[in-house]
């Protein structure tokens, strides 16, 4: 985890080194909207923060999914491990009884 982490920092010194190596104005269009002489620094930082955000986004969702799926399945487990003590605790006395016989014959 603290290799990514690492990582991730050293990628976005990396892109606010270009992007403030490259500050010439811009005209940038997009979807019908015009916007002239915008710094390249802002588009490429506005672009890594969207991105920074998309990946956020998507990572919380997954991690969502899988603390759900882990409720679900320890619910399961306890389900399943009472499941197995009753089979037990209901085993148990036929055994107990059949031994006994067993050794009532064996006299």
């Amino acid at each position: 985890m603290q290799l990514v982490f690492l990582l991730a920092l050293v990628f976005a010194l990396l892109v606010a080194v270009f992007a403030v190596q490259n500050a010439v104005p811009v005209d940038i269009r997009f979807l019908g909207w015009r916007f002239s002489n915008v710094s390249l620094v802002l588009v490429i930082l506005g672009a890594a923060v969207a991105g920074a955000l998309v990946v956020f986004i998507l990572g919380v969702g997954r991690e969502w999914r899988r603390s759900r799926e882990i409720r679900e399945l320890r619910a399961q487990n306890l389900h399943l491990s009472r499941q197995i003590s009753q089979v037990k605790a209901a085993s148990s006395p036929e055994k107990a009884g059949e031994a006994q016989e067993t050794e009532g014959k064996g006299s």
